[in-house]
């Protein structure tokens, strides 16, 4: 059974305008439920391709619906639309895994642009739950998995590693792969193991450890030339990554250049 389309948890409290699931183009076959037990049912029945949560002040009981259902069904692209806002329930979303974490006032075109993301990357997986016995079976071994595609990714990489030393900014580099910054967030530490402040930060620790190993610039200069403008945290990060303090570093390798190209001595 083929996925049907974009089921809508309509899980606001008092539902008040816009109607952003009534907004949604038809093509996208969006199916409203308005009651937990609805929703598992529908996912159950209707097998869709991606799931909406849209809350306006979410509660306990509304976000546990949430969990339940990455924790049963954890293929199924999760999209969070919310009215109330805050740090708190971002980074709850952010460990619960959802494809994308959506704040309104949103315009139905971000909204469209956020499914289309989860279509361009092929229907997901439906859950193990309702698929057949014939589903369950492991391919053939003569089947050959299909080639990894490029990273979506790839682009930020490649800025980053170009403008390391000015201020970069989450949702300049998440446009560039067409994803929110959430969803970027999410992404690049699903893929890379790490934040994508823990790599922009790396990439400036190389960059600075490459300028005070071949020229002789002060800590100082390398630590504003590669963008950072603390230099207590620069020193951190640096010990962090290289092992070694950035003077120590700098004296390390004034040495091994003095040995390598010693000073001609002048005689009158």
């Amino acid at each position: 059974m083929a996925a049907q389309g974009v089921l809508w948890a309509d899980l606001r409290v008092g539902r008040r305008p816009p109607d952003l699931c009534g907004s949604l183009p038809k093509s996208y076959g969006v199916r409203r439920v308005t009651t937990i037990a609805e929703m598992f049912h529908a996912i159950q029945t209707w097998m869709p391709w991606a799931l909406c949560f849209e809350y306006d002040t979410p509660d306990a009981s509304r976000l546990e619906a949430l969990t339940e259902t990455r924790r049963r069904y954890r293929s199924l692209p999760v999209v969070i639309v919310t009215e109330r806002h805050s740090e708190d329930l971002a980074a709850w979303a952010f460990r619960c895994c959802v494809w994308d974490y959506l704040v309104k006032p949103l315009s139905i075109r971000r909204l469209c642009n956020c499914l289309a993301n989860i279509d361009r990357v092929g229907p997901p997986t439906m859950p193990r739950s309702v698929l057949s016995a014939a589903e369950r079976n492991p391919a053939s071994e003569s089947e050959k998995p299909a080639p990894k595609p490029a990273s979506a990714l790839a682009p930020a990489v490649s800025y980053v590693e170009r403008n390391y030393a000015e201020k970069l900014r989450m949702p300049t580099v998440a446009k560039l792969c067409d994803l929110s910054p959430f969803q970027f967030s999410r992404n690049f530490k699903k893929e890379n193991g790490f934040t994508f402040r823990d790599f922009v930060v790396r990439v400036r620790i190389q960059r600075a450890a490459e300028l005070i190993r071949r020229s002789r610039v002060s800590v100082t200069e390398a630590a504003f030339g590669v963008g950072f403008n603390d230099l207590s945290y620069f020193a951190r990060m640096f010990r962090r990554q290289i092992g070694v303090s950035p003077s120590h570093y700098r004296t390390k390798h004034s040495s091994e250049q003095m040995l390598l190209f010693p000073q001609e001595d002048h005689h009158d």
